[in-house]
């Protein structure tokens, strides 16, 4: 991961990676345990915070996927909806899209735009499942009547707010509507739990664009003080807003389901201004008084017109707009018939009522404005809001302090240091080794050379004291790095789950020892041999549920994986109770393939023969797979281990099963390596290789065709010379005594004796591999640096001998 990221997206990547695990972890557990509500309600807060944490960034594609998967969640969770193995495929590919982006965004620092189209569709299943499950129990109609209701009562809230608006705002906002301007009414109701996830309903609120008015209010009573939650939101932010619906639709993007937006209604905010209303219908009357005057006299059409024309202007005044055709029709009856009784009789009829209607009746809540409510004119509105809820959380009752803190908590404390730090440290550590080595070497010299066995002594006082500091900084280092196998052995509950469910089989993983640990780096390179074993296990070993009935087995497989601390290695296994291998089909395979001849296979016993799956391009699968088949997954197990300084141990019996083991070092930072002499050259061999050291008297050693072999421990050692395995023609030389010094070694399961001058100590020594022309030096499994500043070149014993 690039290091120009944020401190907070590294720490929110790292966290969700965790995170995603655990998703996953918990989804196949709840294939298990579908009716555990605790396990239901655990996975579905996973998925909530981190959908919250998501919204901290600009990643809506996998803002969407994790929303849609969470509804799913609570629809499960509420029991709308039955969770079965479907319902989990489509969770984890919702999980895997997310970890898909992650990958884009370490690789490119943001998500493929690309993907928005599969996240359109993953988000589209997702909502189609809940409702096609919604529908088949009959729950469709009650999940709309609970948006309807949900509805209905934001509606009824939004008209008693209206209500307690000031009439001259709303009337402010009539007549904008009037004039064409759409006004928006808004409602925010941040979820009880949002402070967990990182959000800040009174930011968002504050910064709602285009807002004419808001107020904020408890979304219910108030509990008493203590037993009041700090933590818990119990708010509603209601606003009157211009803002097109567009724009408030991205501010709210990342809480949806919490806010409702829609069109201000005019019947909701068209009052009337009572004092402009009786002054309007005053100046009617007054008309009404002037137009019976001119009754009976003179017939004055300019008189009749005026008054008509003042009171059509009343009328628009106070919004009455639909009696003005009836004003108009009565007014050129009045004037065919050259009498006002008509205009009269529309006063008397419109008037009347018109000024009966006129009392609200909302008039006495009018009065009644909360004190939390924000009222501003149009042009300052958006100027004053922030400081308006500031006022009204100011006003709010002192915060009250429950003894909690933040660093209260019980959590462990966990320090997240990069790996190149903790790598540079292990470097050094190696540097100290070496220098430590260095000590023994310079006290030989005084002593020796110099005749100074007194500064010898002191020389060698020191060693002690720093090999001591050395050893547990070593070990401390070493305890930093060092990874529980669980890191590796997560993964592989989705993956026999997929495979075992791709080829039609049933089986049950057990994993066992997960907290043993060993070297990070052993640790991450042991994920691809063990994926390479359990798909085998899976596609060969396992098999079929109705052949395991026929064969007397439980219709479940059993594949067990395991891991152990044996002294300074670590020990993973991998058993399986499927059909295992059969000897005789492996000695076939073989020979058809031409990779063994018909004498050595006759030679070869039945745990031989079955090793023989390790060698390259065999297979006994009769087709190839994107599981199996090309020859190439054991002997690249076989490899990726012993490239660790590892092993690889079979055993199977047919019918029975297969197990697997894999010995590793613990740590691969520091390798003990035995110095031995051979042909005045001192060379290197790493001790995991080394079974033991004898002395072979000249006499025991037997000549079997063209190699030297002796007995030991009952047992007929072939005897190898290492100056001649190494192309050199210098003979081995024995002791005084007329013995060979002979390293016992177990190269690929097979004990093998090889022939030096003399052996010398063992030592720890920080290995270098070969680079440049040296690389292709496969005997060699690399070089070390002495304490005496030579250069030792440590023997590959598996190349070396083979």
């Amino acid at each position: 991961m690039t290091t120009a990221f944020s401190p907070l997206l590294l720490q929110f990547m790292q966290e969700s990676r965790d995170g995603l695990q655990e998703i996953a972890t918990r989804l196949l557990a709840l294939e298990r345990q579908p009716a555990d509500p605790e396990l239901m309600e655990s996975l579905f807060r996973v998925v909530h915070t981190l959908k919250g944490n998501c919204g901290l960034f600009e990643f809506p594609e996998m803002f969407r996927v994790l929303h849609a998967a969470e509804d799913l969640m609570s629809a499960v969770r509420d029991g709308q909806v039955a969770y079965d193995r479907e319902m989990a495929d489509l969770l984890l590919e919702a999980m895997d899209f997310v970890a898909h982006q992650f990958d884009d965004i370490e690789l490119a620092g943001q998500p493929d735009p690309a993907q928005a189209v599969s996240c359109a569709e993953l988000v589209a299943r997702l909502r189609q499942r809940c409702g096609m499950q919604l529908a088949e129990g009959g729950g469709q109609d009650g999940q709309q009547a609970t948006r309807h209701a949900a509805e209905e009562a934001a509606r009824s809230y939004m008209t008693e707010a209206l209500a307690r608006v000031p009439p001259s705002l709303r009337m402010a906002w009539a007549d904008a509507t009037r004039a064409g301007e759409t006004l928006l009414w808004v409602q925010y109701t941040p979820e009880p739990e949002c402070f967990f996830k990182g959000e800040d309903p009174l930011r968002l609120a504050v910064q709602m664009p285009g807002v004419l008015w808001r107020r904020v209010l408890p979304g219910s009573a108030w509990p008493a003080v203590g037993e009041l939650d700090a933590y818990r939101a119990n708010l509603v932010f209601q606003a009157v807003a211009t803002a097109d619906r567009s724009v408030l639709d991205e501010h709210f993007r990342y809480v949806p389901g919490q806010f409702w937006i829609t069109d201000l209604p005019t019947a909701a905010i068209d009052v009337k201004d009572q004092t402009r209303t009786n002054d309007a219908l005053m100046i009617v009357q007054t008309q009404n008084d002037a137009l019976w005057s001119l009754e009976g006299s003179p017939w004055v059409p300019g008189h009749l017109k005026a008054a008509v024309t003042t009171i059509a202007n009343c009328m628009r005044a106070i919004g009455r707009l639909e009696v003005l055709p009836a004003l108009e029709a009565c007014a050129e009856q009045a004037l065919a018939q050259s009498s006002v009784a008509p205009v009269v009789a529309w006063i008397e009829r419109h008037a009347q009522v018109q000024a009966m209607a006129e009392v609200s009746p909302n008039a006495d809540l009018q009065e009644d404005i909360p004190a939390a409510e924000i009222t501003a004119p149009v042009a300052a509105a958006a100027a004053t809001a922030a400081a308006a809820v500031t006022t009204v959380t100011a006003d709010a009752d002192p915060p009250v302090n429950f003894g909690r803190r933040a660093e209260d908590s019980n959590g462990a404390r966990v320090l997240k240091v990069e790996q190149e730090k903790v790598d540079r440290l292990m470097n050094l550590i190696g540097e100290m080794v070496v220098a430590r080595n260095g000590l023994p070497y310079l006290a030989s010299r005084a002593e020796n050379q110099y005749g100074e066995r007194e500064l010898g002594r002191d020389i060698r006082a020191q060693h002690a004291v720093i090999n001591r500091i050395v050893e547990e900084m070593q070990d401390a280092i070493m305890q930093v790095r060092m990874m529980p196998v669980s890191f590796v052995f997560q993964r592989f509950p989705r993956l026999v789950r997929d495979i075992a469910r791709r080829l039609g089989k049933e089986v049950q993983l057990q994993l066992e020892g997960e907290t043993t640990e060993a070297d990070k780096n052993v640790i991450e390179a042991l994920a691809d041999p063990l994926v390479h074993l359990v798909r085998n296990a899976l596609d060969h070993g396992m098999e079929m549920p109705e052949e395991r009935r026929a064969a007397g087995k439980p219709a479940t497989g059993k594949l067990i994986m395991s891991a152990r601390q044996e002294a300074d290695c670590v020990v993973i296994e991998i058993a399986d109770d499927g059909r295992g291998i059969d000897p005789a089909v492996i000695r076939g395979k073989a020979y058809a393939r031409g990779l063994v001849d018909e004498a050595t296979l006759e030679r070869m016993s039945d745990r031989e023969a079955v090793n023989l799956v390790f060698l390259p391009g065999f297979s006994t699968a009769e087709a190839v797979t994107d599981l199996s088949g090309r020859g190439v997954g054991m002997d690249a197990v076989r490899t990726a281990i012993e490239r660790l300084h590892g092993s690889v141990h079979l055993e199977s019996q047919a019918g029975q099963g297969t197990r697997l083991q894999l010995s590793l070092p613990l740590s691969m930072a520091v390798t003990n390596v035995m110095i031995v002499q051979s042909g005045d050259v001192q060379y290197g061999l790493p001790m995991e290789a080394v079974v033991e050291t004898v002395r072979v008297p000249a006499a025991d050693v037997h000549r079997i065709k063209q190699h030297n072999a002796a007995v030991l421990r009952g047992r007929i050692v072939p005897l190898l010379e290492l100056n001649s395995q190494l192309g050199l023609d210098t003979p081995q030389r024995c002791n005084e005594h007329d013995e060979w010094a002979t390293l016992i070694l177990r190269v690929h399961g097979q004990y093998l004796g090889l022939v030096i001058d003399d052996f010398r100590e063992v030592v720890e020594v920080i290995l270098k591999p070969l680079s440049g022309v040296l690389a292709g030096l496969t005997a060699y499994a690399g070089s070390a640096l002495l304490g005496d500043g030579s250069v030792l070149m440590v023997l590959n014993p598996k190349e070396l001998l083979k």
